[in-house]
């Protein structure tokens, strides 16, 4: 079982790799203290008065109900909500499908984007399982894109050990030590190794409760600490397995080395942002 998490933990950064953009520097924005202690997913999931949540329309799918986290995201959540109103999702389609992982969307291919992006945000409390709602990234930055984790496979870290990502880290430096800190290399390889040592944190703060929820529900804890989670499903499910499973083919916007692109386009028809009563 640890073997096949770390080729799980490898597998997701080579697939972070592939979805990450070129950048100068991490956007500002706001990054939670990831040992606050605040409500998040790790526990029982509901809708109760006052929270916000989004229902996101697929045509030809349905619904998926997802409740929003705004005191674990604050920028993170008002971006969405911000988005959802103005109608900025409406037509937009889920462009990158990977079963087993997740399920992307919410990007402008036109380049006439003026969203300004944002830093990270990440809580012990909001974790990659199954149904979690985050912001794809690009070197840290968010902006519009988004993905919900679709990997229903039990994760075992009961006794996991993080001594091979400590190597992972200090192989990434050891690269980055080679090129000048102002290239595009330095960036890329220091970048990969704070993934690892951001990784490393959530694992080894990842409770006895959080441990039993990814071993009951799945997920992909190897995203946990590096990614924005803002939401997580409540409704929908079906909705979203039917999506997980659609044929695939090569998909230019990810440089042709991934099959993930849908054959026929998932059409997101709207998001309305409630609250719920």
């Amino acid at each position: 079982m640890v073997k096949k998490i770390l080729a799980g933990i490898l597998c997701a950064a080579t697939m972070i790799t592939l979805s990450v953009g070129c950048s100068d520097s991490a956007a500002p924005g706001v990054s939670t203290d990831p040992s606050a202690k605040i409500t998040g997913n790790t526990g029982e999931v509901k809708l109760e008065k006052g929270d916000k949540y989004a229902v996101m329309t697929i045509k030809d799918y349905g619904d998926i109900t997802i409740k929003l986290y705004p005191d674990a995201a604050p920028k993170g959540t008002q971006n969405f909500i911000d988005l959802a109103n103005s109608g900025f999702y409406n037509g937009k389609t889920f462009h990158r499908v990977v079963a087993d992982f997740m399920a992307q969307g919410g990007k402008d291919f036109t380049g006439k984007t003026n969203v300004e992006s944002f830093g990270i945000e990440t809580n012990y409390n909001m974790r990659h399982f199954y149904g979690a709602f985050c912001y794809a990234n690009a070197l840290g930055n968010n902006s519009t894109e988004f993905y919900i984790v679709n990997n229903k496979k039990s994760q075992d870290y009961s006794s996991f050990s993080t001594a091979r990502i400590d190597n992972n880290i200090q192989g990434y430096e050891d690269y980055a030590k080679q090129y000048d800190k102002n290239s595009q290399e330095y960036t890329y390889y220091m970048f990969q190794a704070n993934y690892y040592r951001n990784l490393k944190q959530f694992i080894e703060n990842m409770d006895d409760a959080t441990k039993a929820k990814y071993k009951e529900v799945g997920g992909t804890p190897s995203l946990d600490g590096n990614y924005t989670v803002f939401g997580q499903t409540v409704d929908g499910f079906d909705v979203l397995d039917k999506i997980s499973a659609v044929e695939v083919e090569t998909n230019d916007a990810m440089g042709g080395k991934e099959v993930s692109k849908p054959k026929t386009e998932i059409i997101i028809e709207k998001v309305v942002i409630k609250d719920y009563e």
